[in-house]
This record gives C-alpha cells, structure tokens and sequence, in this order.
C-alpha cells in the first residue's frame, strides 16, 4: 500500500512539473498554487471544528499542499476520510 501511495505521489509530482513548465509564466504560476493548496488546507483545519475532519499540519501535509496544491489536499481528504490515514 506505500509503495503504491509512493507511485502516485511521483506520478502527481510529475505531472505538476510538467505543467508548470508549458506554463508561460512558471514561477508565478507556481507560487499561486503553492497559496491556494495552503489556503485550502488552512481552511479544512479552520472548519474542523463543525465538520470533525482534521488533518494534521506536518512536514509531509505542507509540502503536499505546496506542491500539489488543491488536488493534494483534496487527496488528503480524501485518505483522511476513506482510510482514516
């Protein structure tokens, strides 16, 4: 089960990389991706309280919400959820 998670992440890491680099400006497009998947995910922990989800801020969490920004932290969710991971 790790290794596949691992396999996706390299798979989802790479196609972030791939985009970011047809992008015309990348660096911009970078950075305001990077804070919206923060913001997102500062949001779902804001609201936990009313929806008992919570996903715990850490290195992994931050940088999966940098990196993959919305669809990482809706991945996250969505483990957290389904798998209670």
């Amino acid at each position: 089960m790790d290794l596949l998670i691992f396999i996706c992440g390299l798979f989802m890491l790479a196609a972030v990389a791939w985009g970011f680099s047809k992008s015309r400006h990348p660096y911009i497009t970078a950075a305001k991706s990077a804070v919206s998947g923060l913001s997102s995910l500062l949001l779902i922990n804001l609201v936990s309280s009313a929806t008992g989800c919570y996903i715990a801020i850490n290195g992994c969490t931050v940088f999966i919400a940098t990196v993959l920004s919305l669809p990482g932290v809706f991945a996250l969710l969505v483990m957290k959820i389904i798998f209670n991971y």
